[in-house]
């Protein structure tokens, strides 16, 4: 059960979050900045780990992140560029168990993005228009802090998420919610839930909310609890909950307001 998870994980080395640390230099870009420990909502045992190794001209952000499986091999691999947008960073991330890819491009004012479902698999392609409230994947962070003032006073607000599988966005609502339902990260934090808005419930993409605490201080986040975004060695999807430790430098300032559309 959930209890069996311990509330903090002490894992080295641990260096902040991949939006919490200032003054990230070269000389650190093969040692990670941060470990998230992600485990089974269903027994407390380790699904895996997030590696996020920060971006030597991006302080604040990460350039790369490598997930592990229990026994430490290297089973998903991402890549993140946040040069031209924050919120809605180029990615390119392959799962070197199945040959699984997704990446996202800017490229004139929208953004290209790209699906292959394994190896043998056709790749899939569109194109995403590029406005204010888009989120694509480590982006939600950087878009919670533009919104930190709203959140915190207790307003919803709506934002579109970008699903890789679908290459296409949906409508969310990221709302605070009561403290226990974030009973598992420690501290003093602010709870969010997110969800599909609207009709868009329906659509099955992740019917049970994501709940996600972010520390009230340092505006860091401390714990994720929901479907994951790897599968797993089956296939299938993995219930989980994350749980972020942090050194105690001072957060990085980054620029963390959502870019306007290009022309």
């Amino acid at each position: 059960m959930l209890q069996t998870i311990p509330r903090k994980t002490r894992l080295r080395p641990l260096l902040g979050l991949c939006l919490a640390l200032a003054g990230a230099s070269s000389a650190l870009a093969s040692t990670p900045w941060t470990v998230g420990s992600a485990f089974h909502v269903a027994d407390g045992s380790l699904a895996y780990r997030e590696l996020h190794f920060p971006a030597p001209d991006q302080p604040g952000l990460s350039s790369r992140v490598e997930y592990q499986d229990a026994s430490g091999r290297t089973i998903v691999s991402k890549s993140l560029d946040f040069s031209r947008s924050v919120t809605a960073p180029a990615i390119d991330q392959v799962d070197q168990r199945t040959g699984t890819r997704v990446f996202t491009r800017h490229e004139g004012g929208r953004l290209q993005a790209g699906y292959q479902r394994n190896a043998d698999a056709d790749l899939r392609t569109d194109t995403v228009r590029l406005t204010p409230d888009l989120i694509v994947d480590a982006g939600f962070d950087p878009f919670v802090r533009a919104q930190w003032q709203r959140l915190t006073a207790g307003e919803s607000v709506k934002a579109s998420f970008f699903v890789p599988s679908r290459l296409d966005t949906i409508s969310v609502s990221i709302a605070p919610v009561p403290r226990e339902e974030c009973a598992q990260a420690p501290g003093e934090v602010l709870c969010l839930m997110v969800r599909p808005a609207g009709m868009l419930r329906v659509v099955g993409w992740f019917v049970e909310p994501l709940r996600l605490a972010y520390d009230i201080e340092q505006q860091r986040l401390q714990m994720f609890r929901g479907l994951s975004n790897l599968l797993d060695n089956e296939g299938n999807p993995q219930d989980v909950v994350v749980l972020f430790d942090y050194d105690t430098a001072p957060a990085a300032a980054v620029a963390l307001t959502p870019p306007a559309a290009e022309s």
